[in-house]
């Protein structure tokens, strides 16, 4: 049996990528949460290194971020939390990931991370290396705040800087 992708007109990976954008666009349109009508909507910063979660456009959580390093960089755009993980670990590095919330085809996540405040601090005024491989770093009680509180399909934005 010969297989149909074959014949297809993109790339295999590429043909993926899409399928999982038109996915993640899917999700971001419908937000689904047990209270109908409520509009969530995180929101990243990576010149301050911050995320800002809105509810109905309001300000409901305020942090301070790790976000990627050069080379490593935390790609802008408009995503959706595509799945959750309580606890995860990750296939790349080996690092623990607890309370990620994936946001790309390609691993990147809202995650907790060790030292956190440190690292976003540094990052932010002395020395870029400390940051992430990609990921958004949370404190692990701040990314846990924003994994009970967005659902698969809240939309992520992330901007280079505030607007």
């Amino acid at each position: 049996m010969r297989c149909a992708m074959r014949h297809f007109s993109l790339p295999y990976r590429q043909f993926w990528r899409l399928a999982c954008l038109s996915i993640s666009l899917c999700l971001t349109q419908t937000v689904s949460s047990s209270e109908e009508n409520i509009a969530k909507e995180i929101r990243v910063y990576i010149e301050p290194q911050t995320l800002v979660a809105l509810e109905n456009g309001k300000q409901v959580y305020s942090f301070d971020i790790v976000s990627g390093q050069p080379g490593k960089e935390t790609t802008l755009g408009t995503f959706g939390v595509l799945r959750k993980h309580e606890k995860y670990t990750s296939k790349a590095y080996g690092s623990e990931m607890p309370y990620s919330m994936f946001f790309s085809i390609d691993g990147k996540a809202i995650h907790g991370t060790h030292m956190s405040v440190l690292r976003s601090y540094l990052h932010a005024y002395l020395n870029e290396s400390v940051g992430s491989k990609g990921c958004i770093g949370l404190t692990d009680d701040n990314a846990k705040a924003l994994f009970d509180w967005a659902p698969v399909g809240t939309p992520i934005i992330i901007l280079a800087d505030k607007e």
